[in-house]
Formats: C-alpha cells, structure tokens, sequence
C-alpha cells in the first residue's frame, strides 16, 4: 500500500478511465431499452400480440425510425468510448503493477543485502529466492488485474444498481433482499482461502528451497548416487502443493455469489412481467432493468477472483515483509567516523560472541583480549570450531560482539561507517566465490574502474597471469556459476588478486592456500613479500612454513586464546602449538612459561 499510494497520478488516470469504462457499460442497457421500445411502438403485429397477451404499453408520441438510428449510433458512440477507456485503464493497471513490484522487489533486496550474516547463515536461500520471484509474481497479479477488477466490480455495482432503483425501487428491493446472502457467502469464501493461501505460499517456497539445494549439490548427490532419492523427496512435496491447490480449487468451486445473481436475475424477470401485465412498469424498462441485473454477473465473478487473488496477493506481501521487518541487520552508527590513512592497529578488548546471541553451547569466543600492531603479520591457529574464521569475521563487522569492542587505530569499529571498514579490508576465504562473469571482470570486482594493466599486475603476482592467458579469451573468459569451470588452485589465485587490487590496508587470508601446491604457494609468497609491507595481515592456515615467518602467532582453543607471541617462544611454552611441529622435527624441551 506504501508503494501503491506514491504513485497518485497513474492511480488517478485508473479510476479515471475506469469510471468512464464502467459509465458506458451502465447506460448502453438504457439504449438498448429505448430501441426495444420504440420497434415495439412501430412493429403493429407486436403490439397485437402484447395487446392480445394483456399487456399494457404505454403510449407515447408516435416516434420516428430516426430514433432508432440515433440511439444505435449512441451505443455505437458508447463502445467506442468503453474501448478505448477499456484500452487506457488496462495499460496504466499494467504500469502501475509493474511499477510497484519492482519497487518492492528493489527494497527487498536491498533489504537482504543489508541484513546481518548471521541472519544469512539461518534462512534458507532458496526461500529468499522464492519471496523475491514468485511471491512478488503473486503480488504482482493481485494489483493487475486485481486492482482494476475490484474498482471496476465496485463502479459497476453503484453505477448499475443506481440505475435499477431509478427504473424500479420495487425489483431493486429484491438484490437488497439477497444482499445478507451475498455478505455470508462472501465471507465464508474469504475465512477459508485465507490459511489455504497462506499454506500454498509456504509451500512454493519450500519447493524452490528444496530445488536450488539440490542443484547447488548436484556433485554431491551424484557422488552418492542418490538422484532417484533426491527425486522422490521432491515429487512428495509436489504432491503436497498439488493436495493444496486442490484443497483451493474446491474451495473456489463453492463461490455461490454467482449462482445467487443468476437466481436473482430469474426472479427480476419474472416479478417485472407481472408488474408489466399489472401496468406498473413498460416492458422498455422491464427489458432495460434485466439488461442491468445482467451487467452484475461480471462485478460478481470479479469480486470471486479479486478475493481469492487478494488472499494469494496478501499472503505473498506478508510473507516479503515479514522477511524485510526481521531485525537483524548490522546498524550503521548515526555519526560515523570516517578514518583515513589508516594504519592498521587493532585492538581486541575482551571480545566474546555467541551465534544467534544464545546457544546451549559456550560462546564462540570467550573474552578474547589482543593488540596487533599496525603492517605486522599474524598467524592463527587452532583446532577446527576454535573460532578462527569468527575473530576476524567480527573484524569486518560481519557480526557484532555480544560483548567487548574492536578497535582499528584507536576507533571502535561500531563507530566507523561499514563502508568505510570494510574498504580497508581485503579478504580471502577458504571457500572462494566468483561471479558469472569473466575473470576480469571477477578480478576487478572491488574496483570495477581498475585498468587492464592494473588487473593484470596484480594476476601476475598471485601467479594467476599464465593459466589466465592459457583460456581462449584470456580475460575475457566467462567463468562458470560459482566459478565451476576452474581448478580450486584457479579460484583461489583469482581470489587473491581480486583482493590485492583495492590495495587494502588489513589483509586476512582464511586459509587462502589450501587448494594451491606448493611450488606455486612459494611463488606467491615471494611475490606478495612487498605488497604485505605496511600492511596488517592476518593468515588462517595450517602451513608451518607460513606460521613459522609470522611477526605474531595466536593460539585459540574452544573459542579462548590460549597464548600468542613470535615462533621461538610458543615452542617452547604452548602445547597446542607444539602439536603442529612435532610430527615434523625434533622440538627443545617444554620450558614453563612465567606466571604459571
């Protein structure tokens, strides 16, 4: 409604056009009555006939054939006019649908993109998916032609039934009699299409859900040879949709409005020939009010379909917004602090953070209290679930710390504008996305602006250059969905220069190497040595090679750090850290660290 109301102009020319579309449906009945009565009037045979039968016209002035010519060319007139009235309200109906699900749509995503990881770590992305395509579809159909067809149905019933009591106030008494009828029938109608819808709704987005999950895992169901099981589980859930759509159909099925309008008609006709025969009423009028009643069939079937696509509609919009209302999100601070030049020091002050802020578990991390000085290379370790990936992942302020702060140069980063945090940091995951596009582009994704020369440069120091040029299109190769069509090592190498090309100031690499040999994690080591300078790194990894050269280690066990300091000491002090080495070498003697 938010989005429909914003658009006033095009909702003005609808009802505009509308009012004209339904007013020459509404008086062409009083022409076509005007032409019955004058052929009468000029046809002898009929008027025996009539006079034989009893019934009583009344008689006017002798009229001419003329008459009849004129009012055929005023219906004529009128269809011209309904037409092109017709025409026009459909066109704008369209655009003003069109132009509110699009609106909606582009709030919802840029709703989604706004929302917090954890909020895309719990909701399924097929059910995002869903709600931004069919469920939008659904909304869609409700404005056009929903809209249209409630305006048209209400215009027509006043217009029409105005009309009625103007000819007849007696036969109009006959559809205000059946109206409590219509009310109960309506309303039972609405009670029922209303779970129905809702249920059909959830449902749609379930099988969409079930469908991407599968094609995402296509690998891994063929692995198992589980495409016949995959399919079965997939045809109980179109069953399911197709026992609720059934449920619908039935329901729709027993929309009696309509059954009740062709009774009401029957009665009209027969009460207005008695009062024909009684001389209260001309059978022009007679013929005119029928022709009205009969114009009431089409508000009736539109006032079925208007509420059961309303009910489809709404469930559909409840469901996006229910979607977009969900808090959580990332806030941005109302003053921000723009840092410039920065540096690189980072403050971990009792850093704590459980996912989904409550968990039968212990927290993530637990009072996590580190100082990393600003161009120095950290390395983490830990055994898997120790929080490696979260500690810097609440760096990004891809989540909030359910308590403690983290610092860049002095600034809590709550304080900085997340644009501004994350231009400051590059990153590579483990598991490496890259779009649909081509490998330059992927490449230059954080810097769409960047020149062919500054994309190649940085390609050739992640020791992607090569294996780029060996592709038909070189940089101009289109990379599969997810960057299928390329080798883990590939990705990862793209991922690094994608990183390397913003020029950030922090760098963290979540175990960034593990699909690359080791000849070529050699060469890129060498070759980003200089491009780490002044620069702050943090590096995931299990390589010794690489946590040996590192400025600070950080050892993190179940979400707690255990210690840190530079390779020599941590030897010879930690036992976690030793665990790493000593199938490899022969470690010194544990020594006892100070304090303990």
């Amino acid at each position: 409604m938010k989005h429909l109301m914003k658009e006033k102009s095009l909702l003005t020319i609808l009802m505009t056009f509308l009012i004209i579309f339904i007013g020459t449906v509404s008086i062409t009945p009083l022409f076509v009555g005007d032409i019955f009565g004058e052929l009468v009037k000029q046809t002898g045979a009929l008027n025996d006939f009539l006079t034989s039968s009893g019934l009583v016209i009344l008689q006017l002035n002798a009229p001419s054939f003329s008459g009849v010519i004129a009012t055929g060319i005023l219906i004529a007139v009128a269809g011209i006019v309904r037409a092109v009235a017709d025409f026009t309200q459909s066109y704008v109906n369209e655009v003003l649908a069109h132009k509110v699900t699009q609106n909606v749509t582009e709030e919802f995503y840029d709703n989604m993109l706004e929302k917090s990881q954890e909020f895309h770590d719990r909701v399924r992305v097929g059910d995002i998916m869903a709600r931004a395509t069919y469920d939008s579809r659904q909304m869609n159909i409700f404005i056009a032609p929903g809209i249209k067809f409630l305006f048209e149905a209400s215009f027509t019933l006043i217009f029409s039934v105005s009309l009625m009591l103007w000819i007849s106030p007696k036969l109009t008494s006959l559809l205000l009699m059946a109206l409590p009828f219509y009310i109960i029938t309506i309303r039972e109608y609405n009670k029922k299409l209303r779970p129905i819808s809702q249920a059909q709704m959830e449902q749609n987005g379930l099988l969409n859900s079930r469908l991407q999950e599968s094609i995402t895992g296509i690998r891994v169901i063929r692995n198992f040879v589980k495409e016949e099981n995959e399919i079965k589980e997939f045809d109980k859930e179109i069953d399911k949709l197709r026992e609720i759509n059934t449920q619908r159909g039935i329901i729709s099925a027993r929309y009696y409005a309509v059954a009740i309008t062709v009774l009401i008609i029957a009665l009209s006709f027969l009460w207005g020939a008695f009062e024909v025969t009684a001389g209260n009423l001309r059978l022009d009028q007679l013929v005119t009010f029928v022709f009205l009643m009969m114009t009431l069939m089409m508000p009736t079937w539109q006032f079925g379909w208007t509420i059961t696509q309303f009910q489809v509609g709404m469930a559909a919009a409840k469901r996006i917004h229910e979607m977009m209302e969900r808090k959580e999100y990332v806030p941005e601070p109302t003053s921000p602090k723009e840092l410039k030049n920065i540096k690189g020091n980072i403050k971990f002050d009792k850093v704590s953070f459980t996912y989904n802020g409550e968990s039968s578990r212990k927290n993530s991390l637990e009072k996590i209290n580190l100082e990393i000085k600003g161009g120095s290379t950290v390395a983490i370790i830990g055994n898997p679930g120790s929080g490696k990936s979260t500690l810097m992942k609440l760096l990004m302020r891809l989540y909030d710390p359910t308590g403690g702060s983290i610092s860049i140069d002095g600034v809590n980063t709550k304080d900085m504008s997340l644009s501004n945090l994350r231009e400051q940091i590059g990153v590579i995951e483990q598991e490496i996305f890259l779009f649909s596009k081509t490998i330059g582009e992927n490449i230059a994704y954080g810097k769409p602006d960047a020149t062919q020369k500054e994309i190649e440069k940085v390609a050739k120091i992640a020791q992607a250059h090569e294996f780029i040029l060996g592709f038909e299109n070189g940089y101009e190769e289109i990379v599969g969905e997810r960057g299928v069509t390329l080798s883990g090592g590939q990705k990862q190498r793209i991922a690094i220069a994608r990183a390397l090309l913003v020029d950030p100031t922090i760098l963290i690499l979540d175990d960034a190497s593990s699909a690359i040999d080791a000849e070529t994690e050699r060469k890129i080591q060498t070759a980003i040595a200089n491009v780490l300078k002044n620069r702050t790194t943090f590096i995931i990894t299990h390589r010794l090679a690489t946590i040996k050269n590192a400025d600070t280690i950080i050892v993190l066990r179940n979400g707690h750090l255990m210690d840190f300091g530079d390779h020599e000491d941590l030897i010879q002090v930690n036992e976690d850290y030793r665990n790493l080495f000593e199938r490899f070498s022969e470690l010194p003697p544990m020594k006892t660290k100070e304090g303990n």
